[in-house]
């Protein structure tokens, strides 16, 4: 039960308290991501296999067996190139039943579970097990489903869009190019402004998305909570003048993750080779890494709800009238238990 009210929470207190609910709550988050996401994976890898069947020797081992850096260079671009022993039907299959059920099926599932475990933790309530969240989260599925459908079609009209923009300012700079070598510009300076002109260009289409994409993306708590069937226009109120402080928690929370797979990665392809077992083993760990995506997304949703809304000041209040109620009760019941010392004295008297 809430005994006291929620604060704000700064990005270092967000992920900060997302690492914190990781190491305590590690069992049942790691079960759900096995339970949804490791059909899945190795699904995958068994359909998509033969991509890498020609590198299934480690980098330690070439070396130990004396191979030249030239010949383990080589290795690794035959793991590049070798792309053409996929059965059409496999990647078919992959493409249109494994990759939608992911999106709209494991995907919401498990952020819908991590929203209500966050939920159970920042409210006092009793912490849900593994099988509780995923039954709670499954309840909302074809909410989440559909909501999540919609989100992803604005989305990707909003990636088309931006890329046709893109391509058309391409050209204009390459035709103005044109032009002003062949009235006699300086090629120098034209160069320079082409490269900062790509960077601003590339930077702006970034944020530009990642605008829209975080104003939309917390869709998903308002279904998995019932409070909505849809959740976009929420999400758009919910996140608003937060857009700064998101995105720069989501580059931070990035940054870090993305390093430490990388890392990991590399260890696990030079000890094990990219055959199917070191690719099993990558997909283990970015299993065991996906509650910390999730995390902070549940709890800046959270927090923006105590910014916009009050979260906990209702069961804050309630919990302050209840005890009031309780005080007078218990005030009212003393007296009683005096009121019969005092008739006994009367009849002795």
């Amino acid at each position: 039960m809430l005994n006291t009210p929620l604060r704000p929470m700064g990005i270092g207190r967000i992920l900060d308290r997302s690492f914190q609910l990781y190491r305590k709550h590690f069992v049942k988050l790691t079960l759900v991501m096995l339970i949804l996401y490791g059909p899945f994976y190795l699904l995958q890898h068994l359909l998509l296999y033969q991509e890498a069947a020609n590198t299934t020797v480690s980098i330690l081992d070439q070396i130990r067996t004396g191979a030249s850096w030239q010949e383990i260079l080589q290795s690794g671009s035959a793991f590049r190139s070798a792309a053409s022993g996929v059965d059409v039907w496999k990647t078919l299959l992959f493409t249109l039943v494994l990759l939608p059920l992911f999106l709209l099926g494991l995907m919401p599932a498990s952020v819908a579970s991590v929203v209500h475990l966050v939920k159970a933790n920042l409210l006092g309530e009793e912490i849900p097990g593994a099988t509780q969240m995923l039954k709670k989260s499954f309840r909302r599925f074809w909410p989440l489903a559909g909501s999540t459908v919609l989100d992803l079609l604005i989305m990707v009209g909003m990636y088309i869009g931006f890329a046709l923009i893109v391509i058309v300012l391409v050209m204009i700079f390459v035709f103005g190019a044109g032009i002003s070598n062949a009235v006699g510009g300086g090629a120098g300076g034209l160069a320079v402004f082409g490269i900062i002109f790509f960077i601003v260009l590339g930077l702006a289409v970034i944020v530009t998305w990642s605008y829209f994409f975080i104003r939309w993306v917390y869709y998903l708590p308002f279904v998995a909570l019932g409070e909505d069937s849809i959740g976009l226009g929420h999400s758009w109120r919910l996140t608003r003048k937060n857009f700064w402080r998101l995105f720069l928690m989501y580059v931070v929370l990035t940054l870090i993750l993305y390093l430490f797979l990388v890392v990991i990665e590399l260890i696990i392809a030079a000890v094990f080779g990219m055959g199917l077992g070191g690719q099993l083993l990558t997909s283990l760990v970015s299993i065991l890494v996906s509650p910390l995506w999730l995390l902070p997304y549940a709890i800046s949703f959270f927090d923006l709800k105590v910014r916009n809304e009050g979260l906990g000041l209702d069961s804050l209040i309630n919990n302050m009238v209840h005890n009031d109620e309780i005080e007078p009760t218990n005030e009212e019941a003393a007296p009683e238990k005096d009121a019969k010392p005092e008739d006994a004295d009367k009849k002795n008297e």
